[in-house]
């Protein structure tokens, strides 16, 4: 079995509205990493969301701290020196994707094996720490400090890489991209290799329009699920943007008979994409 096609979500960077320190803050942040991880979304975009004024730097946060995540453990000290903003990175969970491989002995690389890594230099010469104790040469050009996922070409003691395409990649999962854009309704309106579904609570119940919604992605790999905000939903973000919520097909109410007066953005996350991978599963 397999699911018949990849996630892609869009969230506000008012996101962290209703969490009032950066402890909690980071927590959340933990749990939105977590839940992409699992059902494996491939770009979290970042949205601004126009009301919001961000006076607490969420948006710097909330990036930071998606891309720490998603980094291997060996390579958070080269990327991520001492900062303030990490502070309780510490208490965390790890998210333990594929990517995130553990140190291992550098003569059991084999030809073909992929690994995260971030370009070094040697002596002048362009290489790549990935984690195995010491550098390995690196085919191509890159500048210093830049994160790469890398393919090697020959076998210890002569170990080489160079960078992998995606095809190339562990067939599991390999984490997420983060990408933050100005404009929702600019985002939907430019997503023209995607369905959209949007979350909104005043929507007809998911149920009603699932029947649609799978026959129409028969016709597409790819699905992007928007989510509101703690403090407005989609419909009165997009109204601000001047759009309307009506001019998308699928929008649609996840939590029929909520038992709470809100459903906060990390329990939307999990319960939408659990639903969502167990109707595209095939």
């Amino acid at each position: 079995m397999k699911r018949s096609c990849n996630f892609y979500i869009a969230i506000p960077d008012s996101s962290l509205l209703d969490e009032q320190t950066k402890r909690d803050k980071s927590i959340k942040i933990s749990q939105i990493a977590r839940a992409c991880s699992i059902f494996r979304v491939k770009t979290i975009y970042i949205y601004h969301d126009k009301s919001f004024r961000d006076e607490n730097d969420d948006l710097n946060l909330l990036k930071t701290i998606l891309h720490y995540l998603d980094t291997p453990q060996y390579l958070r000290k080269v990327l991520y020196p001492r900062m303030k903003i990490l502070e309780y990175a510490g208490i965390l969970h790890p998210i333990k994707s594929p990517h995130h491989k553990d140190r291992e002995d550098i003569k059991n690389v084999k030809v073909g094996d992929v690994r995260v890594g971030v370009i070094a230099n040697d002596k002048g010469n362009v290489c790549v720490d990935v984690g195995l104790g010491s550098l390995v040469p690196f085919e191509g050009s890159a500048y210093k400090g830049k994160k790469v996922n890398v393919l090697f070409t020959s076998p210890y003691p002569n170990l080489r890489a160079r960078e992998a395409i995606e095809k190339e990649l562990d067939k599991t999962y390999w984490g997420y991209n983060v990408k933050v854009v100005s404009n929702l309704a600019k985002l939907l309106n430019t997503t023209h290799n995607a369905e959209i579904l949007i979350t909104y609570r005043g929507g007809p119940f998911f149920r009603m329009k699932e029947e649609k919604f799978l026959k129409q992605m028969k016709y597409t790999k790819n699905l992007l699920v928007v989510f509101g905000s703690p403090k407005k939903g989609v419909e009165e973000i997009l109204a601000e943007e001047g759009s309307n919520i009506r001019f998308y097909n699928f929008v649609a109410n996840m939590f029929p008979f909520q038992g709470t007066a809100t459903v906060r953005l990390e329990e939307a996350l999990y319960g939408t994409l659990a639903i969502l991978n167990h109707v595209l599963t095939i």
